[in-house]
């Protein structure tokens, strides 16, 4: 890989990519990633963003991360074109020895493109940048860690040591579906929300102002929208997808409820 070097450029239309540590950062050219050595095509059998099979030409994450200082605790914060902006850990970006779960940096060739992402109407595909995965075993990846039309990558502290007002106090017991919510809604939620100023993300509204969610729906309610928010109510520009239990389970929508509630009630 190239040497990080200091310089921070990012543009949402330009066909590059930003790389940074928190000591430097360097801005990638998509020529400049096919033409790395690297590249490999990596096939995923059912890639769940286009819902079928697709063969990438792609660099292997662990590969594109190296010389950056990354702490055993960091994330990546990757950022889209639409400020969607998950927090990947970045051991998991990493793999290594033992990991059930490959990642990849996609990059779409030019010479070869990717199709338009299915049911959306501005007929864009999910380039020129993706992250992809091969996963096997019991791996435990996001469906929200297939970040698209991507614009950055960041090295950060953990979202829970960023955001420490998202925590839960010591007293609620290391097995209580609040926890877990806290987890599931970090993975899940802040991909496209913030909760009273904590998060990156702007795609949709902040969910703790000015009121919390379980505030004004129904606790059934609530679990509706996250399984199908069309189900509930629609909007214009209605951003939002559906969660099917194979990416959401039912027990993981009950703890973010619970942790809504716990949060609502902190609050009073």
């Amino acid at each position: 890989m190239i040497a990080l070097a200091a310089g921070f450029v990012c543009s949402a239309q330009a066909q590059t990519l930003t790389l940074a540590d928190r000591q430097a950062s360097k801005t990638f050219a998509l020529q400049v990633l096919l033409a790395d050595p690297a590249v490999r095509q990596v096939t995923i059998a059912e890639d769940p963003v286009y819902h079928r099979s697709m063969t990438y030409r792609a660099i292997p994450m662990a590969d594109f991360l190296k010389g950056l200082t990354i702490g055993d605790d960091d994330y990546v914060q990757a950022r889209a074109v639409d400020n969607f902006s998950v927090s990947i850990p970045a051991r998991l970006l990493k793999g290594g020895a033992g990991s059930d779960a490959r990642a990849y940096l996609a990059i779409d060739d030019p010479a070869s493109p990717w199709p338009p992402l299915p049911g959306k109407a501005d007929g864009k595909s999910a380039g020129p940048f993706s992250i992809v995965w091969q996963i096997g075993g019991k791996a435990d990846v996001s469906s929200e860690y297939w970040a698209y039309q991507l614009v950055a990558l960041t090295v950060t502290d953990s979202p829970f040591k960023r955001w420490p007002g998202l925590a839960v106090a010591d007293s609620v017991p290391a097995a209580d579906p609040i926890r877990r919510g806290l987890d599931r809604f970090v993975v899940v939620c802040m991909a496209c929300h913030r909760f009273g100023g904590a998060g990156e993300a702007d795609q949709g509204p902040d969910l703790a102002v000015p009121m919390n969610p379980v505030d004004y729906f129904k606790p059934e309610a609530l679990r509706k929208l996250l399984r199908d928010p069309a189900s509930v109510r629609t909007w214009p520009e209605q951003k939002m997808p559906a969660f099917g239990p194979d990416t959401l389970p039912d027990d993981d929508i009950d703890a973010i409820v619970a942790w809504l509630a716990y949060k609502a009630r902190e609050r009073k």
